[in-house]
């Protein structure tokens, strides 16, 4: 049964002994993240803080800090989540979202003379060295100015004073690139944050491999398995989840920027501070009595993690079959969001190398192997063996530049532009050498005697012998 909002997952996750709720007042500043960060390591469930000091509403984390929880948003068992995910999300044309007149977003509706955006938004900094307090749970739409598409996404947005905010966007990324046309223009970008609702909106905005133009809410929708309600806003040319908890309306500024940062990041680093984009909010709307959704950034595991391995997992193991590769049997993207594990039955020879230029072509992947099908890509020591026993490195070891600078890697040497390598620890079609494995035929008689095999068996003392 589809989640309608935020509240019929969180009344989910509390059924399923998956939500913690915390009364004692907590501190935005450190405490909360703090809080989280313990939760997180410790495997435990999503937290709902009652109490946040000088916020008025409930603050929820940690939504989808584990797979199991990811299972319980797509309302699906865990062993079915993969399969599930990639048949919705490949089945064309996506469901489109059905729109609204009225919506629970718009109880409240707050004009530019009344908005303050402290009011809304916690003054949550999750680590010591943040910068600032950030919005980084909002769900931000766009629309691409050439072809009218929308897109959604979450970004880092940093509070400051006078309803600004600063956005921190890869060039590379969808919100990056239309920002970037609209500089062209000479034209601010209008844009939406949406806080809260159905849970497949949060996966749908981090699913990678996407197309500018492939519309995030249309994929939520089919993930969903039928439409998500929206709502036009009401001073930009957007449409939002209409059972969103908050909405703020503004425009990214066309040429202004200011110091962004530093910021606890994904890889577990404070990022550096940076002149970025500046949104002004001139509207928003609300629910009557919101919840303010937030999650905590900083080393695996947590929200950002779990997310973006189930979404590339899923996500690259469709673009591969569909570009590359068909006969690609697994995608293991790990926690540190970079490293990619690819298992491939190989049709020609140079296939697999094909597969780490392919990855490459993605924003995230930065470090890429490739191994056989009889390879657990999940599997350390299996991938291991393949590596020692299949990869020649003069030839199987490829190096590239083109990655990123999240994370100290990249300056590590004073290096400007991050780099990017890859593995291929396959075997040749011909003339390698024959495993030492027992033949399939015995496996199979073995399987089969499996429990025979295992039956516990007691002996008998007798007297003068055993017996």
């Amino acid at each position: 049964m589809p989640y309608r909002d935020i509240r019929q997952f969180i009344a989910r996750l509390d059924a399923a002994g998956e939500l913690l709720e915390i009364d004692a007042e907590v501190d935005p500043n450190e405490e909360l993240g703090a809080v989280c960060r313990k939760v997180l390591d410790e495997g435990g469930p999503a937290l709902l803080f009652n109490n946040v000091k000088n916020y008025p509403y409930p603050v929820f984390t940690n939504m989808l800090g584990t797979q199991s929880r990811i299972a319980l948003g797509m309302d699906v068992t865990l062993e079915e989540m993969a399969d599930v995910f990639l048949a919705r999300s490949r089945t064309r044309p996506w469901l489109e979202p059905a729109m609204r007149d009225t919506a629970p977003c718009k109880e409240v509706v707050i004009p530019e003379a009344q908005l303050r955006l402290e009011d809304l938004v916690p003054p949550a900094v999750n680590n010591p060295d943040d910068g600032g307090a950030f919005l980084n749970y909002g769900l931000v739409v766009m629309k691409d100015p050439d072809s009218g598409r929308r897109n959604m996404g979450i970004y880092r947005l940093q509070i400051r004073p006078g309803n600004r905010t600063g956005i921190w966007s890869s060039p590379t990324s969808h919100a990056g690139t239309i920002r970037a046309k609209n500089d062209i223009l000479g034209r601010p970008t209008e844009v939406a944050v949406a806080i809260g609702g159905d849970p497949m909106l949060y996966l749908a905005s981090q699913v990678q491999g996407l197309n500018l133009g492939d519309d995030e809410l249309e994929l939520a929708s089919s993930l969903r398995g039928e439409p998500i309600d929206l709502v036009k806003c009401d001073t930009v040319d957007l449409e939002v989840p209409a059972d969103a908890e908050i909405v703020l309306e503004g425009r990214i500024l066309f040429g202004e920027r200011e110091a962004e940062g530093p910021y606890g990041e994904y890889p577990g680093y404070y990022g550096p501070i940076g002149d970025q984009p500046v949104i002004q909010f001139h509207h928003a709307t609300r629910r009557r009595q919101p919840v303010y959704v937030h999650t905590y950034i900083g080393v695996p595991p947590s929200d950002t993690h779990a997310l973006g391995q189930m979404m590339g997992e899923a996500g690259l193991t469709a673009k591969l079959r569909n570009d590359v590769a068909p006969t690609v049997k697994e995608v293991y993207c790990a926690l540190d969001m970079h490293t990619v594990v690819v298992s491939l039955k190989k049709t020609y020879e140079e296939q697999a190398k094909h597969v780490i230029y392919a990855l490459w072509a993605t924003r995230s992947a930065k470090t890429v192997i490739v191994v056989d099908e009889d390879i657990d890509p999940r599997n350390q020591e299996q991938v291991y063996w393949a590596i020692a026993n299949r990869s020649h490195a003069p030839r199987d070891v490829i190096m590239g530049d083109g990655f990123g600078t999240i994370g100290p890697a990249t300056n590590k040497y004073g290096d400007t532009v991050g780099s990017k390598l890859g593995i291929d620890a396959t075997a040749p079609l011909k003339g390698y050498p024959a495993m030492s494995r027992p033949r399939p035929e015995m496996v199979k008689r073995v399987r089969d005697r499996w429990a025979e095999l295992t039956a516990s068996q007691k002996t008998k003392l007798r007297r003068g012998g055993i017996g």
